[in-house]
């Protein structure tokens, strides 16, 4: 049996484990990857891609190639309802699609204001091979059809036992640190023995077929997202997979009736099609028939010592809404750096603790808002709620934990609205600047490193940057805003002053993973001393 150490072992190769991955290599921190299965995911879940996800893969020097494999849905919008998709009246569906543009224009426009990137349309089948290209390209240490067969923790580390599902060879991977991706039946969170909270399967169980066939003479490209089919035989909704002639239908059944998956053959799904479609002599071409139940599920703990939760693994939560792969790449973002601070001798191993402070908060608000919509979608037919605002769903929420450094006058945090004006413990707001020629986000100047944002005349901080940086071994990037400095406002743009909430004398110290960890609205008389202490407070 080989024996073999990794810093971090990520068992999981979907698309938080796939992100991990990503985020670790950039902070120079190594890993091996395993997945059971042969290859990317070979069916569509997971379509929707937020904007806040979008910032993080524009990290990642990702974003152009994301949006470019999103261009076929990129006009998809809305949903309709309809009795078959024979039965479709073109005038009403001409009327539906112009409101639905229009809400979509608005939508649009709201984003532009919190944010540089845009939501996408990218199913995992088309994700996944992205990540894991770009995995290669920085020499990761991927496995596909490798299984985690055990593993054990000590105080130094975890030592797992993986199999090659091929060759049947074993092998003893040591490792610092585990991460498991492992999925919303995640063996490794059963391992440990933590319990789950939630309401379980609360939208019932569905199936789920990929199919290709030619719906052009009812469907033109560029419609409707969703179309629920209200035929009560095949009750169900039909999404296109590529604006064109790939689709999915989710199609009910009930297991109390003694109904399983084992039940819907290839043949009876061609049937529970047509009727859906409503025409019996339709050429169909089923790709693959895949299981799933609408349910609520959290981890009570996302840590348990050198064990993280993240993904489907940690929160399992309603398509209502597109938040759920979003959620698990946010916790691998969130985590990445954390491990490479400890692991680069950085920081304290306490401040792993943060990670489960900071993203179960931020997965059940996020899982509760996805359950709420598909309530109010089955009881009231809406998509909407009127108590919490989508967009700060997606990016407003406030971190609370060691991490951060609270302000004196600390307010309690809406969730009504969204806020996002450099509050310690929020995202960083997003604004345009010109820096080195060219235009960029103020998103763009975060990632690798904390960063400083001061006013123009920093001096005093940059020098104190520089000090405190060399003493604990810790990079800060400092950069000026204004009219001059580093980087130049632009003349469209509020000021960096007025968007922070800062004087000119101010300072705003932000997190790798772009949430603001302090922030003093005016100047500080021995700066040196100030960032000194903000620093090893939230890293020691």
């Amino acid at each position: 049996m080989i024996h073999k150490h990794v810093p971090v072992l990520i068992v999981g190769g979907g698309l938080s484990g796939l992100t991990s991955a990503l985020f670790l290599a950039r902070h120079n921190v190594d890993y091996l990857l395993i997945e059971k299965h042969t290859g990317t995911a070979i069916h569509p879940k997971a379509g929707g891609i937020t904007f806040r996800t979008m910032e993080i893969f524009r990290q990642l020097g990702l974003e152009a190639a994301i949006r470019t494999a999103s261009e076929p849905l990129d006009n998809i919008r809305g949903r309709i309802a309809v009795e078959t998709i024979k039965s479709i009246d073109p005038e009403k569906l001409e009327t539906a699609e112009n409101s639905q543009k229009a809400l979509e224009k608005e939508r649009i426009e709201n984003f532009e204001k919190v944010s540089p990137s845009k939501p996408a349309s990218c199913y995992q089948i088309e994700l996944e091979p992205i990540l894991l290209q770009a995995a290669k390209e920085g020499k990761g240490h991927i496995r596909y059809n490798t299984e985690l067969i055990e593993y054990q923790q000590d105080d130094l580390g975890v030592t797992a036992t993986i199999i090659n599902r091929e060759t049947g060879t074993k092998e003893k991977i040591r490792s610092d640190y585990l991460i498991a991706a492992d999925g919303a039946k995640s063996t490794i969170r059963q391992h440990t023995k933590i319990p789950t909270t939630g309401r379980g399967v609360i939208g019932g169980h569905y199936i789920n077929i990929y199919f290709q066939a030619d719906l052009s003479r009812f469907l033109k490209p560029s419609q409707f997202g969703w179309i629920q089919i209200l035929n009560p035989e095949v009750f169900g909704a039909l999404i296109t997979v590529n604006n064109r002639d790939e689709w999915i239908y989710h199609v009910a059944y009930n297991p109390s009736t003694g109904e399983s998956p084992e039940d819907f053959s290839e043949e009876r799904c061609c049937e529970i099609l047509k009727k859906a479609i409503g025409v019996s002599n339709l050429d169909i071409v089923i790709f693959s028939i895949l299981p799933w139940a609408a349910a609520e599920q959290t981890a009570t703990r996302f840590q348990d010592s050198r064990v993280f939760l993240i993904g489907d693994a940690a929160h399992l939560m309603p398509p209502t809404g597109g938040f759920g792969s979003n959620t698990g790449i946010q916790d691998a973002h969130n985590l990445a750096w954390k491990l490479a601070a400890v692991m680069h001798k950085q920081a304290h191993p306490r401040l792993l603790q943060t990670y489960h402070n900071e993203r179960h908060y931020a997965a059940e608000l996020t899982t509760k808002y996805a359950s709420d919509l598909l309530f109010n979608v089955i009881k009231k037919g809406v998509s909407t709620l009127n108590s919490m605002d989508h967009t700060a769903v997606t990016v407003g929420y406030k971190y609370n934990s060691t991490a951060i450094i609270k302000e004196n006058s600390d307010t309690p945090h809406r969730m009504d609205q969204l806020e996002l004006n450099g509050r310690p413990g929020t995202r960083a707001p997003h604004m345009w600047l010109k820096y080195q020629g060219k235009r960029i986000s103020t998103l763009d100047l975060i990632g690798e490193n904390f960063v400083l944002f001061t006013g123009k005349d920093n001096s005093l901080w940059r020098t104190a940057t520089r000090n405190v940086s060399s003493h604990l071994g810790v990079p800060i990037n400092v950069y000026g805003i204004g009219l001059q400095g580093d980087c130049v406002e632009c003349e469209d743009e509020d000021s960096w002053e007025a968007v922070y909430d800062v004087t000119s004398q101010g300072a705003v110290l932000i997190r790798p993973d772009g949430f603001v960890a302090w922030r003093t609205k005016e100047g500080e008389s021995n700066p040196h001393l100030t960032l000194k202490q903000v620093m090893t407070s939230v890293l020691w």
